[in-house]
């Protein structure tokens, strides 16, 4: 199966934005490294879906929201079903 993403860079960094959330706090609430958040918000590299999730909670994202990326009914329903356990 390919690689799932509920990361959308550019809308995720208009809410972080628009919450005056800094890269430093958001760090700091999943215990990484400064730098691996800043690649992230750059598109140097991408969150692997667990942080993604953290991420989504971070910034107040409804995860169903942020479900409306993945457009493969199969790893939707997946998702779905994994994040509601």
């Amino acid at each position: 199966m390919k690689e799932v993403s509920l990361w959308n860079r550019i809308s995720w960094k208009a809410v972080k934005e628009a919450k005056g959330i800094t890269h430093r706090q958001i760090a700091d609430a999943l215990g990484l490294y400064l730098g691996s958040v800043q690649k992230w918000f750059a598109g140097e590299r991408n969150p692997s879906l667990r942080h993604q999730v953290a991420l989504a909670q971070i910034l107040g994202i409804p995860l169903n929201q942020a479900l409306a990326n993945v457009t493969d009914p199969v790893v939707r329903d997946i998702l779905r079903s994994s994040l509601n356990d």
